[in-house]
């Protein structure tokens, strides 16, 4: 005789996962930023400065205590341009058209990487800040307001001379020679015409300028007629010329100020004015 049986048993129940501990990062110091620097590639052009469309050359002094400063990451951003090249030093290019004078904010993030398989990171962040300018055009405009200024009989000294700077330019002197000539002007004579033209500028820091040899560096070339009136005796004149003008750049002010300026007549009528040296 056979017997069979059958019967429902409980079900085998499936393993419990192992969740994998997870792995403690090793001890690890941050990178340390030390310094940034921007340098343009003009003879004597200051640090940190930049002109519409130049670049220049942004380096970072960075070191770690385990990882070598060239195998680590760099990531540059800034406001405004456009970066080439990697790793710590890096071309910056400024924009063709600009908003100048203006600061320009770049930044820095170094990225290491570390771990046995390199699955940890950190990072730090750092920022330097460039002066951002349009030189040729601000020393221009300054030399042709001081022109205008000068050219208006009724605005004062200190209006004409408000672009000036004794403590910024490399020859304090000019400065109150150009106070002096601008003074005399106003006491012996009443300019009743004048035409201002268009600048003619040039920037080479540490120069000087044509003719007149003034130290500066920039340099603006602005053609000048005056007609004016001799107030002690009443006698009319008119001259013509080429007015240059000497700036400097100041990188405490982050900016132009304006120096000298010599006057060469190229041809009058009556006794012209003296302006300048």
């Amino acid at each position: 005789m056979l017997l069979s049986a059958c019967g429902g048993g409980s079900p085998v129940p499936a393993p419990t996962p192992i969740t994998p501990t997870p792995e403690t990062p090793p001890a690890n110091a941050l990178p340390v930023i030390d310094g940034m620097t921007a340098q343009g590639s003009r003879a004597k052009e200051p640090a940190s400065f930049a002109d519409a469309g130049e670049s220049v050359t942004v380096t970072a002094k960075v070191h770690d205590e385990e990882t070598a400063a060239d195998q680590l990451l760099y990531t540059w951003t800034a406001s405004v341009g456009t970066f080439g090249g990697s790793g710590a030093t890096v071309t910056w290019t400024a924009p063709a058209s600009v908003a100048a004078p203006s600061d320009v904010t770049v930044s820095l993030r170094v990225t290491e990487k570390y771990g046995s398989s390199l699955q940890f990171q950190h990072s730090v962040d750092g920022s330097a800040t460039l002066s951002l300018h349009d030189s040729i055009r601000e020393v221009g405009e300054m030399a042709r307001q001081f022109l205008l200024d000068f050219s208006d009989s009724s605005v004062p000294v200190d209006v004409v001379m408000r672009n000036f700077s004794k403590a910024r330019c490399p020859d304090p002197s000019d400065v109150d020679s150009e106070i002096d000539d601008v003074a005399r002007n106003r006491r012996e004579r009443r300019i009743t015409g004048f035409t201002v033209g268009p600048a003619a500028t040039t920037v080479s820091f540490g120069g000087r300028c044509p003719y007149g040899l003034a130290h500066g560096d920039g340099c603006a070339i602005v053609p000048v007629l005056w007609a004016d009136i001799e107030l002690s005796n009443g006698r009319p004149s008119t001259t013509s010329g080429n007015d240059i003008v000497a700036a400097a750049y100041a990188s405490a002010d982050h900016r132009w100020w304006l120096c000298a300026s010599s006057y060469q007549a190229l041809n009058a009528t009556g006794t012209p004015f003296r302006f300048s040296r």
